[in-house]
Protein backbone atom coordinates (compact mmCIF):
# COMPACT_ATOMS: atom_id res chain seq x y z
CA UNK A 1 0.00 0.00 0.00
CA UNK A 2 1.24 3.18 -0.91
CA UNK A 3 2.21 5.38 2.07
CA UNK A 4 2.89 8.92 3.34
CA UNK A 5 6.31 10.28 3.42
CA UNK A 6 7.63 12.86 5.62
CA UNK A 7 11.82 13.94 6.09
CA UNK A 8 12.70 16.31 8.40
CA UNK A 9 15.90 17.80 8.17
CA UNK A 10 17.54 20.49 11.03
CA UNK A 11 19.34 23.16 8.76
CA UNK A 12 22.18 25.01 10.08
CA UNK A 13 23.16 28.60 8.71
CA UNK A 14 27.04 28.61 8.65
CA UNK A 15 27.76 30.56 5.75
CA UNK A 16 27.39 34.20 7.70
CA UNK A 17 29.47 35.79 10.67
CA UNK A 18 26.81 35.78 13.16
CA UNK A 19 25.72 32.76 15.74
CA UNK A 20 24.12 30.00 14.12
CA UNK A 21 20.54 29.86 13.74
CA UNK A 22 18.87 26.65 13.04
CA UNK A 23 16.62 26.86 10.42
CA UNK A 24 13.93 24.06 10.38
CA UNK A 25 12.90 22.31 7.06
CA UNK A 26 10.78 19.57 6.60
CA UNK A 27 9.05 17.59 3.44
CA UNK A 28 6.07 15.53 3.11
CA UNK A 29 4.51 13.56 0.31
CA UNK A 30 1.33 11.72 -0.46
CA UNK A 31 0.95 9.55 -3.50
CA UNK A 32 -2.03 10.85 -6.03
CA UNK A 33 -5.20 8.56 -6.31
CA UNK A 34 -6.77 9.63 -9.42
CA UNK A 35 -5.24 10.61 -12.82
CA UNK A 36 -7.58 12.57 -14.64
CA UNK A 37 -7.54 16.02 -15.79
CA UNK A 38 -10.15 17.36 -13.37
CA UNK A 39 -8.27 16.01 -10.39
CA UNK A 40 -4.95 17.40 -11.67
CA UNK A 41 -6.68 20.77 -12.41
CA UNK A 42 -8.06 20.51 -8.48
CA UNK A 43 -4.62 19.85 -7.32
CA UNK A 44 -2.56 21.99 -8.91
CA UNK A 45 -5.28 24.93 -7.79
CA UNK A 46 -4.84 24.05 -4.50
CA UNK A 47 -1.06 24.16 -4.28
CA UNK A 48 -0.76 27.35 -6.54
CA UNK A 49 -2.84 29.30 -3.42
CA UNK A 50 -1.43 27.50 -0.33
CA UNK A 51 2.96 27.87 -1.92
CA UNK A 52 4.38 30.84 -0.55
CA UNK A 53 2.09 31.51 1.75
CA UNK A 54 4.02 31.94 5.44
CA UNK A 55 2.75 30.79 8.46
CA UNK A 56 3.82 33.79 11.44
CA UNK A 57 4.08 32.80 14.84
CA UNK A 58 1.06 33.11 16.58
CA UNK A 59 -1.25 34.10 13.90
CA UNK A 60 -3.95 31.99 13.12
CA UNK A 61 -4.00 29.80 9.78
CA UNK A 62 -7.12 28.63 7.49
CA UNK A 63 -7.00 26.09 4.93
CA UNK A 64 -10.38 27.31 3.53
CA UNK A 65 -9.69 30.97 3.91
CA UNK A 66 -6.32 30.42 1.57
CA UNK A 67 -7.88 28.03 -0.92
CA UNK A 68 -11.14 29.38 -1.01
CA UNK A 69 -14.79 28.26 -2.04
CA UNK A 70 -14.48 24.72 -4.54
CA UNK A 71 -16.19 26.67 -7.57
CA UNK A 72 -15.63 26.80 -11.55
CA UNK A 73 -14.89 30.47 -10.83
CA UNK A 74 -12.25 29.61 -7.92
CA UNK A 75 -10.75 27.37 -10.67
CA UNK A 76 -12.01 24.03 -9.59
CA UNK A 77 -14.00 21.21 -11.34
CA UNK A 78 -15.93 17.68 -10.49
CA UNK A 79 -13.11 15.08 -9.40
CA UNK A 80 -13.79 11.99 -7.05
CA UNK A 81 -13.14 13.15 -3.76
CA UNK A 82 -11.72 11.26 -0.87
CA UNK A 83 -14.52 8.57 -0.19
CA UNK A 84 -14.68 8.39 -4.22
CA UNK A 85 -17.60 10.47 -4.55
CA UNK A 86 -17.94 13.59 -7.57
CA UNK A 87 -18.01 16.50 -5.76
CA UNK A 88 -16.45 20.03 -6.60
CA UNK A 89 -13.13 20.28 -5.75
CA UNK A 90 -12.16 16.72 -5.48
CA UNK A 91 -9.00 16.64 -4.47
CA UNK A 92 -8.11 19.57 -2.50
CA UNK A 93 -8.50 17.44 0.88
CA UNK A 94 -5.37 14.99 -0.07
CA UNK A 95 -3.14 19.19 -0.34
CA UNK A 96 -4.88 19.98 3.59
CA UNK A 97 -3.54 16.28 4.01
CA UNK A 98 0.02 16.96 2.95
CA UNK A 99 0.29 19.79 4.67
CA UNK A 100 -1.00 18.54 8.02
CA UNK A 101 1.42 15.37 7.95
CA UNK A 102 4.43 18.51 7.72
CA UNK A 103 2.63 20.30 10.49
CA UNK A 104 2.51 16.98 12.17
CA UNK A 105 6.42 16.99 12.21
CA UNK A 106 7.26 20.07 14.31
CA UNK A 107 5.38 18.55 17.43
CA UNK A 108 3.93 20.70 19.76
CA UNK A 109 4.59 23.81 18.44
CA UNK A 110 1.57 23.52 16.41
CA UNK A 111 -1.47 23.88 17.95
CA UNK A 112 -4.65 22.12 16.04
CA UNK A 113 -7.70 24.66 16.46
CA UNK A 114 -9.73 22.83 14.01
CA UNK A 115 -9.66 19.65 11.67
CA UNK A 116 -11.59 16.91 10.58
CA UNK A 117 -11.05 13.33 9.20
CA UNK A 118 -13.00 11.16 6.63
CA UNK A 119 -14.86 8.53 8.26
CA UNK A 120 -15.33 4.42 7.47
CA UNK A 121 -16.24 5.40 3.55
CA UNK A 122 -12.41 6.59 3.05
CA UNK A 123 -10.76 4.93 -0.06
CA UNK A 124 -8.67 7.01 -1.98
CA UNK A 125 -5.18 5.68 -0.28
CA UNK A 126 -3.39 8.30 -0.38
CA UNK A 127 -2.53 7.74 3.17
CA UNK A 128 -3.60 4.36 5.09
CA UNK A 129 -5.78 5.11 7.20
CA UNK A 130 -8.59 7.11 6.82
CA UNK A 131 -7.43 9.10 10.35
CA UNK A 132 -4.42 10.24 8.66
CA UNK A 133 -6.85 11.78 5.84
CA UNK A 134 -7.67 15.49 6.41
CA UNK A 135 -11.34 16.53 5.49
CA UNK A 136 -11.78 19.68 3.83
CA UNK A 137 -15.04 20.90 2.79
CA UNK A 138 -15.69 24.86 2.33
CA UNK A 139 -19.55 24.66 1.56
CA UNK A 140 -20.19 23.02 4.77
CA UNK A 141 -18.04 24.80 6.44
CA UNK A 142 -15.31 22.06 7.77
CA UNK A 143 -11.94 23.92 8.00
CA UNK A 144 -8.53 22.96 9.25
CA UNK A 145 -6.74 25.55 11.27
CA UNK A 146 -4.26 25.48 13.30
CA UNK A 147 -1.52 28.16 15.18
CA UNK A 148 2.42 27.86 14.91
CA UNK A 149 4.15 29.00 18.21
CA UNK A 150 7.14 27.88 16.62
CA UNK A 151 10.20 30.23 16.55
CA UNK A 152 10.76 30.43 13.48
CA UNK A 153 8.05 32.05 10.65
CA UNK A 154 7.29 29.23 8.11
CA UNK A 155 7.17 29.00 4.76
CA UNK A 156 4.80 27.07 2.41
CA UNK A 157 6.11 25.43 -0.75
CA UNK A 158 4.20 22.78 -2.38
CA UNK A 159 4.05 21.25 -5.59
CA UNK A 160 3.44 18.32 -7.79
CA UNK A 161 5.57 16.04 -9.95
CA UNK A 162 4.36 13.35 -11.64
CA UNK A 163 1.57 10.97 -9.54
CA UNK A 164 2.92 12.35 -6.03
CA UNK A 165 1.91 16.17 -3.75
CA UNK A 166 4.89 17.93 -2.08
CA UNK A 167 4.95 19.98 0.15
CA UNK A 168 7.86 21.45 2.24
CA UNK A 169 7.89 24.09 5.37
CA UNK A 170 11.05 26.27 5.74
CA UNK A 171 11.97 28.02 8.49
CA UNK A 172 12.89 31.68 7.53
CA UNK A 173 13.79 33.65 10.63
CA UNK A 174 13.30 34.17 14.37
CA UNK A 175 9.67 35.64 14.28
CA UNK A 176 11.03 37.18 17.60
CA UNK A 177 13.62 38.81 16.21
CA UNK A 178 13.65 43.11 16.21
CA UNK A 179 13.37 44.93 13.22
CA UNK A 180 17.16 46.34 13.13
CA UNK A 181 18.97 42.61 14.04
CA UNK A 182 20.64 40.77 11.43
CA UNK A 183 18.54 38.86 9.62
CA UNK A 184 18.65 34.96 9.06
CA UNK A 185 18.77 34.41 5.14
CA UNK A 186 15.72 32.93 3.83
CA UNK A 187 15.95 29.34 2.45
CA UNK A 188 17.70 29.22 -1.54
CA UNK A 189 16.48 25.55 -2.54
CA UNK A 190 13.56 25.90 -4.23
CA UNK A 191 11.59 23.06 -6.60
CA UNK A 192 8.69 25.47 -7.89
CA UNK A 193 9.26 27.61 -11.16
CA UNK A 194 8.74 31.03 -10.68
CA UNK A 195 8.01 33.86 -13.33
CA UNK A 196 9.31 36.32 -10.81
CA UNK A 197 13.03 37.27 -11.18
CA UNK A 198 15.15 35.70 -8.52
CA UNK A 199 18.09 36.78 -6.65
CA UNK A 200 20.82 34.70 -9.01
CA UNK A 201 19.78 38.06 -11.03
CA UNK A 202 21.10 41.69 -10.57
CA UNK A 203 18.23 42.89 -8.53
CA UNK A 204 19.27 46.42 -9.04
CA UNK A 205 18.14 46.07 -12.56
CA UNK A 206 14.69 47.80 -12.90
CA UNK A 207 11.61 45.39 -12.88
CA UNK A 208 9.35 45.26 -15.94
CA UNK A 209 5.80 43.08 -16.46
CA UNK A 210 4.21 42.02 -19.80
CA UNK A 211 1.51 43.41 -20.55
CA UNK A 212 -0.85 44.32 -23.70
CA UNK A 213 -0.60 40.69 -25.25
CA UNK A 214 -2.94 37.57 -24.80
CA UNK A 215 -0.65 35.38 -23.61
CA UNK A 216 2.84 35.77 -23.87
CA UNK A 217 5.58 38.11 -25.44
CA UNK A 218 9.01 36.56 -27.29
CA UNK A 219 12.17 36.60 -25.84
CA UNK A 220 14.47 37.11 -28.45
CA UNK A 221 18.34 36.53 -29.07
CA UNK A 222 18.98 39.82 -31.00
CA UNK A 223 16.75 43.47 -31.17
CA UNK A 224 14.44 41.84 -34.29
CA UNK A 225 10.89 40.05 -35.18
CA UNK A 226 13.20 37.99 -37.02
CA UNK A 227 15.62 36.73 -34.95
CA UNK A 228 15.32 33.02 -32.55
CA UNK A 229 13.25 32.60 -29.79
CA UNK A 230 15.07 31.84 -26.73
CA UNK A 231 11.88 31.70 -24.69
CA UNK A 232 8.13 32.97 -24.43
CA UNK A 233 7.49 35.21 -21.29
CA UNK A 234 4.16 34.94 -20.02
CA UNK A 235 1.67 37.57 -19.48
CA UNK A 236 2.10 39.39 -16.33
CA UNK A 237 5.34 38.22 -15.99
CA UNK A 238 8.67 40.09 -14.62
CA UNK A 239 11.79 40.24 -16.45
CA UNK A 240 15.00 42.29 -15.80
CA UNK A 241 15.27 45.19 -17.74
CA UNK A 242 19.32 45.58 -18.11
CA UNK A 243 19.42 49.32 -19.40
CA UNK A 244 20.04 48.67 -22.89
CA UNK A 245 17.88 49.56 -25.44
CA UNK A 246 18.11 48.84 -29.49
CA UNK A 247 15.42 50.57 -31.44
CA UNK A 248 12.00 49.09 -30.01
CA UNK A 249 13.31 46.09 -28.24
CA UNK A 250 14.38 46.36 -24.53
CA UNK A 251 17.49 44.04 -23.10
CA UNK A 252 16.01 41.85 -20.10
CA UNK A 253 16.88 38.60 -18.25
CA UNK A 254 14.21 35.68 -17.34
CA UNK A 255 14.56 33.02 -16.28
CA UNK A 256 18.40 33.24 -16.11
CA UNK A 257 18.17 34.39 -20.26
CA UNK A 258 19.04 37.34 -21.60
CA UNK A 259 17.53 38.75 -24.52
CA UNK A 260 15.54 41.27 -26.71
CA UNK A 261 11.81 41.83 -25.79
CA UNK A 262 9.42 44.61 -27.71
CA UNK A 263 8.91 47.62 -25.70
CA UNK A 264 5.40 47.95 -26.28
CA UNK A 265 4.83 44.45 -24.17
CA UNK A 266 6.74 45.75 -20.89
CA UNK A 267 5.36 48.38 -18.52
CA UNK A 268 6.83 49.26 -14.81
CA UNK A 269 3.25 48.64 -13.32
CA UNK A 270 2.54 45.65 -12.25
CA UNK A 271 -0.89 44.85 -13.74
CA UNK A 272 -1.23 41.76 -10.66
CA UNK A 273 1.04 43.17 -7.84
CA UNK A 274 1.71 40.63 -4.96
CA UNK A 275 0.85 42.52 -1.48
CA UNK A 276 2.56 41.96 1.75
CA UNK A 277 1.92 43.14 5.24
CA UNK A 278 4.26 44.04 7.94
CA UNK A 279 4.17 41.81 11.06
CA UNK A 280 6.37 40.63 13.44
CA UNK A 281 7.50 43.60 15.26
CA UNK A 282 6.62 45.77 18.15
CA UNK A 283 5.30 49.24 15.97
CA UNK A 284 7.68 49.43 12.87
CA UNK A 285 10.24 48.49 10.48
CA UNK A 286 13.10 49.82 7.86
CA UNK A 287 13.21 50.02 3.97
CA UNK A 288 16.58 49.69 3.59
CA UNK A 289 18.01 51.48 0.26
CA UNK A 290 20.50 47.89 -0.30
CA UNK A 291 19.20 44.26 1.23
CA UNK A 292 21.39 45.39 4.73
CA UNK A 293 20.74 46.77 7.67
CA UNK A 294 23.78 49.05 7.24
CA UNK A 295 22.38 50.65 4.11
CA UNK A 296 20.69 54.26 4.05
CA UNK A 297 17.01 54.31 5.58
CA UNK A 298 14.12 55.26 3.07
CA UNK A 299 11.12 54.81 5.21
CA UNK A 300 9.64 53.62 7.88
CA UNK A 301 6.69 51.03 7.48
CA UNK A 302 4.21 50.61 10.60
CA UNK A 303 3.21 47.00 11.66
CA UNK A 304 -0.41 45.90 9.93
CA UNK A 305 0.85 48.30 7.03
CA UNK A 306 0.81 46.48 3.01
CA UNK A 307 3.87 46.95 0.98
CA UNK A 308 4.04 45.80 -2.75
CA UNK A 309 6.66 42.99 -3.08
CA UNK A 310 8.73 43.22 -6.48
CA UNK A 311 9.73 39.43 -7.03
CA UNK A 312 13.24 39.64 -5.95
CA UNK A 313 14.46 38.19 -2.49
CA UNK A 314 18.11 38.83 -1.62
CA UNK A 315 20.35 38.03 1.31
CA UNK A 316 17.12 37.51 3.72
CA UNK A 317 15.36 40.84 2.42
CA UNK A 318 11.98 41.32 0.06
CA UNK A 319 12.61 44.36 -2.19
CA UNK A 320 9.33 46.09 -2.28
CA UNK A 321 7.59 49.34 -2.93
CA UNK A 322 6.29 51.60 -0.40
CA UNK A 323 4.98 55.12 -0.53
CA UNK A 324 6.59 55.46 -3.90
CA UNK A 325 10.01 54.23 -2.79
CA UNK A 326 12.05 51.17 -3.78
CA UNK A 327 13.68 49.41 -1.27
CA UNK A 328 14.27 46.40 1.32
CA UNK A 329 12.72 45.00 4.09
CA UNK A 330 13.81 42.29 6.18
CA UNK A 331 11.82 38.66 5.00
CA UNK A 332 10.67 37.66 8.29
CA UNK A 333 8.51 40.56 9.08
CA UNK A 334 6.39 40.41 5.97
CA UNK A 335 3.67 37.76 5.02
CA UNK A 336 1.78 37.63 1.69
CA UNK A 337 -1.57 39.21 2.20
CA UNK A 338 -4.49 37.01 1.97
CA UNK A 339 -7.33 38.72 -0.44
Amino acid sequence: MKKLMVLMTLCTLLLYAIPASAGVMIVSSTPTYDDSEAMAQNLDRAIEMLNGKVIAKGQAFSFNEIVGARTAENGFAAASNGNGVTVMGGGVSQVATTLHAALKEMGSDIAIDEIHAFGSAYSADYVDEAKDAVLTDYSRNLDFRFTSSHAENLSISMWRSGGTVFCQLTGIGMATSTPNATPVPEPTATLQPSTEPTSEQNSEYEILYVVNVNSHVNLREEPSTKAEVLKQVPKDAAVQFTGKREGDFLQVIYDSKTGYAHGDYLSPNNPRPTMMTVVNCQSNVSLWAKPSTGADKLAIVPLGDEVEYLGVTEDGFHKVKYGGKKGYIIASYLVESQQ
